[in-house]
This record gives structure tokens, C-alpha cells and sequence, in this order.
């Protein structure tokens, strides 16, 4: 192995990498936030910086079994046209464009918490647009709501959202706990977000009936019950992994599709997103090339609530969410419970602030571009950075207060 005057080249491969993970184009040549994590990962072993046996040793397994098993029920419930149907049933309850974004809201937060938030802001984001055109009633405001909303629904569970699988998995909370402690902090911050949305949008208007949309009825039923399976299994069985639960159910889920409704599971596969995993699988290794640096004995220094929640607002702003909560929770013991619960709230509300800070929040950006719809930059950080601090800080307050 050759040395490299001590930890400088690993952290700044680290620190390049992380910075260039939400940069998604350089001139002409796009990037990939899987990809960019890989490469900086093979470089690291390259320079002999991480050696292949400690970069297969940082892989939380659990963590990339519980993605996995949620993507996989996520696509599945997908592909029964769950989404479309619930969505057009909004507009067709909602009537005007102020019950259109607070519905958006809520129905963005509630899916959520129990389904990806990238999943649900990439699948409502169209549709939403779509029916706020035919009313001509203007779409940002509830495509903001279905930003919001994903990024604060996803607080309540540890299914919200992968930074929040990870934090279940590394740490020694339980479900239970997670969802009592964050559940509350949901809830009030989304009320929040619905009074920040109200300027924004028209009281009066009236939208257009959309068409009522066919969807299968018994498969959508059924992935409803095998996320809802996953979750209480979760709760009664906190001493098995949640991995090993939820890539369970979802391996059992394949095979009522082929059984029941005669699709392969790789019709499955091959709408699952596996960037997220190669993505962490990265990012493991990326923090395991800081061993030994100054850089990681500075985040492992970090002690209290105000640094914690500070150092996790910032750095989700610099290099998104889950960077950020993969590095920061190298300092945090695993019975520290309530700082897990304290990163968890502050790096996913922090990501209503900017297009970097979520990937939420991105992909909803470019779903909307690609229905032409532009969002203005503008309009998300003079709403969004208000409401994420503003959250961030009742998130604090509230665990401070709960947990004591």
C-alpha cells in the first residue's frame, strides 16, 4: 500500500466526490450520483487509500437489503396504477386550486411516509401538473406542496426515505420508537408548511373533473398490504433486521405477482431504481476512506444538540441528505438514540431548502421540466429555506422535549 501524506488525498477524493454528487451536468458530459460515488469509491482503491476487504466491510447490509425491499413495493404498487388513481381522486375531491396544493400536500406527506418520498413526488408530480393545467390554475404551487410534503411525510417512518433506512439500521432504535418520537414532529411541521403554502395560492378557481382512471384494483390492495405487512413487522419484530424484513416481504410480494397477476419479477426489476443502492454502497465505502483523517475526527468531535442539528442543516445543503447523514453518523454511537432521531428530522427537512439538499425535491424539479412546467428557483428558496429552518428548529424543540 502507498502512503500518501496521511489522510489528505483520502479527504479530498472524499470531499470532491461529495461535491459533485448533485452536479448532474459538466458541459456536455451528464453525471450520475450512483456513478460519481462508484468512481470516487475506485479511486480510493486505486491509491490503496481503502483496501477491497474494508470497503466490503463498511457495506451496511441491512440498509441496502431494506432499500432494496422497499423499492421493489414501491414499483409493484406503482405498476397497479395505485398513484394515478389516488391522484385524479384528489382533483376530483379538491374542486379548486387551494384545495388542489393543500391536498397535494397531504396526500404527497402520507404516501411518503410509508412508500420513498423519491418514488412519490417522481409519480405525483405529473399527474398534479397535469390537472392543475386543465383548470388552468397555475402548477408550481402544488408541485411545491408535493415537495414539501414528501420531504416532511417521510420524517414519521423509517420507510420515508433512505437516509431514515439507514438510520433504523445502523442505529439501535426501533421502529417503535422512531415512529413515536418523529410521528409528532411530522405532523406539526406539516401544518407549517400548509401555512406557508396559502400565499402562494388562489383561494378562488375551479378545476376541471379529470377522467376517472382504471387501475387494478386487487394488486394495488395487495402491495398496500405487503408495505403495511413490512411496517408492523417492523414494529413487533425489532430484534430481526429490518432489512432482512423488508427484502423478505418483497421477495413474497414478487412471487404473488407472478403467481397472481402473472407478471416476472424482472418486469419488476427492471423498473426498480438500482442507482439508490449502488449510490450507498458508494458512499459506505467513500466514508470508509476517511479512517484515521482529520476531517473524520472533526465530525466524531461533534457533541451536542445545536452542533449536531447545525452541522446536519449545513452539510445536507452542501452535499445533500443522505452524504451528508452517511458521514456525520460515523461519530454517533449506535445507543445514542436521540441524536439518530435528531439526524433524521433536521438532514430531511432540511432538504425542502434547496434542489441540493434532497433528492426529493430535485426529481420533482425535473418532473416538472419535463412536463414543461418550470419551477422558479426563486420561489423554492424564498419558500423553502424559511420553512426548512423554521422546521429544522421544531424538530429540535420537539425531541428536546419529548425525549428530554
Amino acid at each position: 500500500m502507498i502512503e500518501f501524506g496521511g489522510g489528505l488525498v483520502a479527504t479530498f477524493v472524499v470531499l470532491a466526490t461529495f461535491a459533485l454528487l448533485f452536479v448532474r451536468r459538466i458541459g456536455r458530459y451528464p453525471l450520475s450520483r450512483s456513478v460519481t460515488a462508484a468512481t470516487g469509491t475506485v479511486v480510493l482503491l486505486a491509491l490503496g487509500i481503502v483496501s477491497p476487504s474494508r470497503a466490503l466491510e463498511s457495506m451496511s447490509v441491512q440498509t441496502l437489503l431494506l432499500l432494496f425491499g422497499m423499492l421493489v413495493h414501491v414499483v409493484a404498487l406503482a405498476r397497479s396504477g395505485f398513484y394515478e388513481w389516488t391522484a385524479t381522486r384528489l382533483v376530483a375531491i379538491a374542486r379548486t386550486p387551494r384545495r388542489l396544493t393543500l391536498g397535494a400536500l397531504a396526500l404527497s406527506a402520507v404516501l411518503s411516509a410509508f412508500a420513498l418520498n423519491d418514488a412519490t413526488v417522481l409519480l405525483l408530480t405529473p399527474i398534479l401538473i397535469v390537472a392543475a393545467d386543465r383548470g388552468d390554475a397555475d402548477p408550481v404551487a402544488p408541485v411545491l406542496a408535493v415537495v414539501f410534503g414528501a420531504n416532511i411525510g417521510s420524517v414519521a417512518t423509517p420507510l420515508g426515505n433512505p437516509q431514515n433506512a439507514f438510520i433504523l439500521a445502523e442505529s439501535d432504535l426501533t421502529t417503535l420508537e422512531f415512529v413515536t418520537a418523529l410521528t409528532p414532529v411530522a405532523a406539526v411541521c406539516l401544518v407549517v408548511a400548509a401555512l406557508f403554502l396559502l400565499p402562494i395560492t388562489p383561494s378562488d378557481g375551479a378545476l376541471a373533473v379529470a377522467d376517472p382512471v382504471e387501475f387494478d384494483r386487487v394488486w394495488a390492495g395487495t402491495s398496500i398490504c405487503f408495505v403495511v405487512v413490512t411496517f408492523l413487522a417492523l414494529l413487533i419484530f425489532p430484534h430481526i433486521g429490518a432489512g432482512t424484513i423488508a427484502a423478505s416481504t418483497a421477495v413474497v410480494h414478487l412471487a404473488w405477482l407472478q403467481g397472481f397477476r402473472r407478471v416476472a419479477g424482472d418486469e419488476i426489476f427492471a423498473d426498480v431504481d438500482w442507482s439508490v443502492l449502488v449510490l450507498f454502497a458508494g458512499l459506505f465505502a467513500l466514508v470508509a476512506g476517511l479512517d484515521g483523517t482529520a476531517l473524520l475526527d472533526a465530525v466524531e468531535s461533534i457533541d451536542g444538540e445545536p452542533q449536531l442539528a447545525a452541522g446536519t442543516f449545513a452539510l445536507s445543503n452542501l452535499v445533500s441528505n443522505v452524504p451528508a447523514v452517511v458521514l456525520l453518523a460515523a461519530g454517533l454511537p449506535a445507543e445514542a438514540t436521540a441524536d439518530w432521531l435528531l439526524l433524521a428530522a433536521v438532514s430531511t427537512l432540511a432538504g425542502n431548502a434547496t434542489p441540493i439538499a434532497s433528492a426529493a425535491t430535485l426529481l420533482a424539479l425535473e418532473a416538472a421540466s419535463d412536463e414543461d412546467v418550470r419551477v422558479p428557483i426563486r420561489t423554492l428558496l424564498l419558500l423553502g429555506v424559511p420553512l426548512s429552518i423554521v422546521t429544522s428548529a421544531l424538530a429540535v424543540g420537539i425531541l428536546s422535549l419529548t425525549l428530554g
